[in-house]
């Protein structure tokens, strides 16, 4: 992209972008951000500057940059211009113009000029191009902010002000990232910038899919128009379900303008095209035409052919004018066929005549074309050189200029998304790509890649001791020792093993690099500080494929996810040496503390684990957040709808951890696809009583919602229908505090008020047995034992009590110095886990005599709960604000000594897993 701007009103089309590391780095190279800062505005350019570079750490924008495309040969598309341009222009219309129209239909291109003509005016906010699979709806937001901020000063400085204070923007929900990153530094500047500014999202249906995108369509649908009128949008789209709900009844603000309309236009100037850059060619005498051979009939039957897709024209020119001989027989070939070939045909007879197609041909072409479909991020000849061991990509890629974007060293791009298309759906020609095959071909050359070149101390660092940044020529040695193709395959190898389902063949290469490389990869991402950013979600991520397939290659990762979790920061900061410890893995000793994790959502409310353990479910009053069980680190969150304003009563994860179901105050349940942060599934509760409800769980198969009242009657609802299933039970004569399930659902215990519990059988909707009168004030916390033969509960009377389901007895009294929230056992039914004042306690169970092994906390935290991990061997406790990852082993050697009293016993909580 060429950058230029100068005055007091400079246009922007920035660009940063995803390199093939897996970096937020500039785009092409590092001037193009120096570019940017160094001509931002002739407003107190210095301070714009800085404000651009501090915007730039915060917001982490990707490229999605747009201005390297063509723009429509003049004196083309004129009608359609014209009307776009009054549009942006003129006042009373809707800020928002949705361009649709099919594949070729010449959106790109039309969107290109309209931004270049802007920019020219230097009214051009933000121009972004969306790619298929390189670009993902999670980021555009942030692009669009950091864009316009570059484009004016006060933009910038509103937006910096917006976002003091506010840390990481990533667990907000969509809606709030609007209103922070542009509803407001927009307005701020609306005083002083009154003329239009143009901003264009291109090809917004390849952003993501439908379901990944949902919340941001959502939110770009329903809030564009609350923006100063001045801010214009563009919007270019296939004609998608998911991207015509702007134009839905529900959405009147929004221009529509459908190119498929525009026929007539198209074929005319398509014949313009055609005719202009083939005489172009003849009068360079690149292209010579035989005297007797009918010039402006061949250019006709070229135009028809095309029908008015533009897309279909351009290959056409880019055929006949990448051969550099005999261009003239390229151009009779086409015309004089008599059945001219339509679009996909073109593409065939492009690919037939680049090779002979023999075997060794047809290998390196899909294996090249598999890379520029299907990886993660756009790379250049060099890197998939790299990648695959080969040195034959240029060869492939020259012969093939009229179907990608293709220089030497340079990023590669497909000219248009139909060739993709047509390149996976052409079964039985040789230059057929199968997606599923190709995914898996990639993932494994990614484990090949790594076992050749990964080795202890790569970047031959001479000393163990020193931090990274402590080593001089750190850069030099990391350029040197580790090439971009190799930091891609380091950060990408989990993204393209997603992409495939489980097979024993790529479990073996995943079990011969995590028990031969894993520490060296360590390394690299250490040395390319990129290891906190890609070691916890790559190993939880692997743990979640492999499954219940590989026990023992399961049990390690989840061990080597632990153990870089613990050691997260000094692996970050230094590396050499640590990979010599491989024998540490599983087996070494560690601190009762193995993670403190502080959350920026108000008031922590619930907490669960994942039915795996890699992860945690937490939840706010407004909102649910899933963390990495090992790093702490935000994943996704919040699961909130955009114009959701009820909160949140319970929380908890499907068998298939990548959902969770919520339900909240306003009577509906939710189902949110947790990896793609969308929601699936909305189920209206019919005659929820809000005001009355005090506690709900939802059962261990998810198939019902149980409510517990002010009244204390309980009412069940069935999660599919939201109706309610079954009568009231009854029984309790003051309000529901505490519910809980048998692991198996069976049996439903609750705590009232009224200072008793009762069980009932879920399956026969009876009372069991109960009311139990034991607790002297209001019990708030219930819990079975795994095995379902006892239950615990706490109460405000400051017991612990643990019970005989059969016969009701109390089997056990353990006596605290304050009142109690909630009680669990552990998985195998061994402890007892309380919580504190201060500090948090597990009991033994079989041995009442035995002191309880105490848990130190720092200071005098509130620890409000605390639960289990599936496999019993952590724990994770919370307050208002913190949240806490344990060891759970007991050794009898740490409960030989232990307090006289116990203190104020404030949280447990049961495990889901147990």
């Amino acid at each position: 992209m060429s950058f230029n701007q100068s005055g007091p009103n400079p246009s922007a089309t920035f660009g940063t972008y995803n390199d093939v590391s897996g970096d937020q780095t500039n785009t092409t190279t590092i001037n193009r951000i120096v570019n940017l800062q160094a001509q931002v505005s002739n407003q107190d350019s210095n301070t714009h500057r800085a404000l651009i570079r501090e915007l730039k750490d915060k917001l982490n924008p990707s490229d999605f940059a747009g201005d390297d495309r063509p723009e429509c040969l003049e004196n083309t598309r004129k009608e359609t211009l014209d009307s776009i341009y009054h549009w942006v222009d003129a006042r009373g219309y809707p800020n928002v113009l949705l361009l649709i129209g099919a594949a070729g239909t010449g959106k790109s291109t039309i969107a290109t000029t309209v931004a270049g003509e802007y920019q020219r005016r230097r009214q051009l906010g933000c121009h972004m191009f969306f790619l298929r699979e390189k670009s993902h709806p999670g980021n555009v937001l942030q692009s669009i902010a950091y864009s316009l901020a570059a484009y004016n000063q006060t933009i910038a400085e509103s937006l910096v002000d917006q976002l003091k204070g506010r840390g990481d923007l990533g667990p907000s929900n969509l809606k709030t990232k609007f209103d922070i990153l542009l509803r407001e530094p927009l307005y701020a500047a609306a005083i002083e910038v009154r003329e239009p500014i143009l901003i264009v999202l291109d090809a917004l249906d390849e952003c993501g899919t439908p379901e990944s995108r949902r919340s941001l369509i959502n939110v770009l649908r329903n809030r564009l128009s609350t923006l100063p009128p001045n801010f214009r949008f563009i919007i270019t789209s296939r004609p998608e379900n998911d991207i015509l709900a702007f134009t839905s009844p529900q959405s009147p603000n929004v221009q529509t303008f459908d190119l498929d309309n525009r026929i007539d236009e198209n074929k005319i100037d398509v014949f313009t095209f055609i005719k202009h850059e083939l005489e172009e060619l003849r009068s360079s005498e690149t292209l010579r035409v035989a005297e007797d051979w009918s010039w402006d009939e061949g250019l006709q039957r070229l135009a028809n052919a095309a029908g008015g897709s533009f897309i279909w024209a351009s290959t056409a020119i880019k055929f006949i004018s990448e051969k550099k001989l005999d261009r003239f027989e390229r151009l009779k070939s086409l015309v004089e066929n008599r059945n001219m070939p339509n679009l996909n045909e073109l593409y065939a007879t492009i690919l037939k005549n680049a090779f002979e197609w023999n075997e060794k041909e047809k290998e390196a072409f899909i294996g090249v074309f598999s890379f520029i479909l299907f990886g993660k991020f756009s790379l250049s000849d060099e890197d998939i050189n790299g990648i695959l061991g080969i040195k034959t990509a240029p060869d492939v890629l020259m012969y093939l200029r009229s179907l990608v974007v293709y220089e030497p060293g340079n990023r590669i791009m497909i000219r248009h998304t139909s060739f993709s298309d047509y390149l996976v759906s052409c079964e039985g020609e040789p230059w057929h790509i199968d997606p599923s095959v190709q995914r898996a071909y990639i993932a494994s050359k990614c484990f090949e890649r790594m076992g050749d070149l990964l080795i202890y101390n790569i970047c031959s660092i001479p000393s163990s001791f020193a931090l990274n940044s402590d080593v001089p020529d750190i850069d030099i040695r990391v350029t040197q020792y580790i090439p971009p193709f190799l930091k891609y395959i380091c950060c990408n190898w989990i993204h393209h093993l997603q992409d495939v389902s489980y097979s024993q063949h790529l479990c073996s290469k995943l079990r011969l690099f995590v028990y031969n490389q894993l520490l060296f990869w360590f390394e690299v991402l250490s040395l390319t500080n990129t290891f906190n950013h890609h070691v916890g979600p790559a190993l939880l991520f692997a743990i979640e494929w492999v499954g219940n397939n590989d026990p023992d290659l399961s049990s390690f990762l989840r061990d080597a996810s632990r153990q870089a979790s613990i050691y997260s920061e000094p692996i970050s900061e230094k590396y050499a040496d640590k990979a010599r410890r491989v024998e540490y893995i599983g087996r070494r000793s560690r601190n009762d503390c193995i993670k403190t994790i502080p959350v920026e959502w108000r008031y922590v409310s619930t907490l669960s684990f994942s039915p795996d353990g890699t992860r945690i479910l937490s939840s706010s009053f407004r909102g649910v957040y899933v963390l990495d069980a090992t790093s702490g680190d935000t994943i996704t969150g919040p699961l909130v709808a955009e114009d959701d304003e009820s909160y949140l009563l319970s929380a908890a994860y499907l068998l298939d951890w990548r959902y969770v179901v919520v339900a909240t105050t306003n009577g509906i349940i939710k189902k949110w696809n947790v990896l793609a942060n969308c929601l699936v599934l909305e189920r209206l509760i019919s005659d929820f009583q809000i005001d009355s409800t005090c506690t709900a769980t939802f059962s261990p198969d998810r198939k019902l919602l149980v409510s517990g009242k002010k009244k204390g009657r309980i009412r069940v609802w069935s999660v599919d229908t939201g109706e309610q299933d079954g009568g009231l039970l009854e029984g309790h004569t003051s309000s529901i505090g505490c519910l809980s399930f048998l692991s198996d659902g069976k049996y439903l215990a609750s705590g009232s008020g009224d200072e008793t519990i009762i069980i009932r059988d879920m399956d026969e909707r009876r009372v069991k047995i109960g009311p139990l009168r034991e607790h002297s004030e209001e019990v708030t916390a219930v819990s079975f034992s795994p095995c379902g033969t006892n239950l615990v509960s706490g109460s405000k009377d400051k017991t612990i009590l643990v019970w005989d389901v059969s016969t009701g007895k109390v089997l056990r009294k353990i006596i605290c110095k304050d009142e109690v929230f909630s009680v669990t056992y552990s998985p195998n039914g061994l402890f007892i886990l309380a919580g504190g004042w201060g500090l948090l306690s597990m009991w033994n169970v079989a041995d009442d005599t035995a002191a309880p092994k105490v848990f130190q906390v720092d200071g005098h935290r509130h620890i409000l709960q605390a639960l289990f991990s599936p496999d019993g061997g952590r724990f994770a406790s919370r307050d208002d604000n913190v949240i806490q990852i344990w060891d759970a082993s007991w050794s009898t050697e740490e409960t030989k000594t232990a307090p006289e009293e116990q203190g104020e016993i404030t949280s447990i909580s049961l495990s889901p897993g147990g």
